[in-house]
């Protein structure tokens, strides 16, 4: 065992993955006349950004992030909560990409926005915003990193509730040498982090037509402790799936590319794209490979294989509905299923791509297939999309390729679907109770007869309370407004000074803001 180290690069001073804006004590009722600037925490000059966006009047640094809801048949049934996203445009893209990561209500309202511009230069691009937990508090993690030929090398960033940078992480211990990869990257409730790697390395290639000295990429997953930066298992594919495995064709590979399968372009025999524990069996991980069409389960202790599903080398029956292709994101479901994201395509095996979850016959060794969950309209992913199995029994299908994300309930019915083109995006997630409490102040601006509030990141905010005068001193009430998406519009009054506070669902005052022309 390697000796163990810190796993981040860089950690923030002082920082407690902690909310570090506390609400007000004080309570009000709808009499909104009689209250004033006093009730609540002090006011606070408004931020003033700079930028070349024209989405926003107080935030000309960010791109808004378009969506449009459909809602399902099972509307009423949705689980509201807070959805990520790391998204990109792919089509005709940009010379630089507007948004890095983004936040959206299940009303499809953004709530967060980051740009670009905290990018290490040496990355090009963020992937796979995700909620998740660290040392028992909620946090928000993500990657950095640039990509090639479909995976890519860098670190995994880790964010609190007020969406401060805490950690960087970028552990290269054991048979790897490179950063990790964007496709998973998991931190458990043990209080471990799960990764993958792209390993370039040498090995024979003549069983699939290819050089005795040939180059793939071997598929790696790592756990660590978190705590220690301790390595405590590490599995490789290549030292238990055969190269003869892939569904990739090695001639036809060549034609495309004549680097495939040197150590320029290694032949991407495996493709690991997800891990997880087995539910709550800690001792066993399931893992996706989309290059072999199949899912593993991985025993702990030993690094063997208990079983393979799908693929040339399948322990089960399939059936003549369960064959699956260039999946992604295998998990065990509440119900004790296997779900699995099935891509069917590049090249197309269905119309559609799905969710599809199986129940495992080891008598038999047969798989069942016993549930499918279609999109609301023709789509098929070429690559990327994840089934996110919750608690409650819903799933959170991101599309990848296509620009939706969808929720189905427990019964498999629409909640919602969303529309976010032009923008792609790996994955989409959802959490019920992320509470964003950025440190920044409410951002205030005046544009014509019209003035602009927002605050980055919050999740309280429940209505907006506009206040004007001289000064702080002399300020009188003028007039609330609901919260109204990021960016919420009241109307100008005629005064120097003007105040807003933020206000939650008890009226309770979490943060004010103003801006005072007088002194601008």
């Amino acid at each position: 065992m390697h000796s163990a180290r810190p796993l981040f690069r860089t950690l923030t001073a002082g920082a407690a993955v902690t909310a570090l804006l506390a609400t007000s004590a004080c309570s009000f009722g709808p009499d909104h006349e009689n209250s004033s600037l006093a009730d609540g925490p002090d006011v606070q000059p408004s931020p003033v950004f700079e930028g070349e966006h024209t989405d926003f009047v107080t935030r000309p640094d960010l791109a808004d992030f378009p969506t449009q809801l459909t809602e399902g048949e099972a509307y009423q049934d949705r689980l509201e909560g807070y959805i990520p996203a790391s998204p990109r445009i792919e089509e005709n893209p940009p010379a630089e990409q507007p948004i890095g990561n983004v936040i959206v209500d299940t009303d499809a309202n953004t709530v967060w926005l980051q740009n670009r511009d905290h990018l290490n230069p040496e990355h090009d691009t963020t992937y796979n915003l995700h909620f998740q937990q660290y040392q028992g508090e909620p946090v928000l993690t993500w990657w950095e990193g640039a990509t090639h030929a479909g995976w890519g090398f860098g670190e995994i960033v880790i964010a609190d509730a007020s969406y401060e940078e805490i950690a960087r992480i970028a552990p290269t211990e054991g048979i790897v040498d490179v950063e990790p990869d964007f496709h998973e990257f998991r931190l458990t409730d043990n209080d471990t982090l799960l990764t993958l790697y792209y390993q370039p390395t040498q090995t024979d290639l003549t069983a699939v037509g290819g050089p005795v000295d040939g180059w793939v990429m071997d598929g790696v997953f790592q756990e660590y402790d978190v705590e220690t930066g301790e390595l405590l298992f590490e599995w490789s594919a290549l030292d238990h799936v055969p190269v003869t495995a892939s569904m990739w064709d090695y001639p036809v590979e060549i034609d495309r590319d004549p680097n495939v399968g040197t150590e320029l372009l290694p032949f991407d025999y495996f493709h690991i794209n997800s891990v997880h524990y087995d539910a709550d069996d800690t001792d066993t991980f399931l893992i996706s490979a989309r290059n072999t069409h199949a899912v593993y389960s991985v025993d702990r202790d030993t690094g063997e294989l208990n079983w393979t599903l799908g693929g040339r080398y399948s322990d089960y029956d399939m059936g003549e509905d369960g064959y699956f292709g260039w999946q992604h994101d295998v998990q065990r479901a509440e119900d004790g299923t296997i779900q699995i994201f099935d891509n069917a395509s590049e090249p197309a095996m269905r119309e559609n791509s799905r969710v599809i979850n199986f129940e495992l016959d080891d008598d038999d060794m047969v798989a069942h297939l016993v549930r499918q969950l279609d999109p609301p309209e023709q789509r098929r992913a070429d690559y990327m999309a994840n089934a996110e199995a919750t608690d409650s029994g819903h799933v959170m299908v991101g599309w990848g390729y296509e620009p939706f994300f969808t929720q189905y309930t427990p019964d498999g019915e629409v909640t919602i679907d969303v529309d976010h083109s032009p923008y792609i995006n790996y994955r989409s997630y959802i959490s019920e109770d992320w509470t964003g409490t950025p440190q920044e102040a409410p951002a205030l601006a005046v544009e014509g007869d019209s003035v602009f509030v927002s605050w980055n990141g919050a999740t309280e905010v429940a209505q907006w309370r506009l206040f004007s005068g001289a000064d702080e001193e002399n300020t009188e009430f003028r007039e609330v407004a609901d919260w109204d998406g990021f960016e919420t519009e009241l109307s100008a009054p005629n005064d120097d000074y003007i105040a807003v506070q933020a206000l939650d669902d008890n009226g309770d005052v979490l943060a004010a803001s103003y801006i005072d022309a007088a002194t601008s």
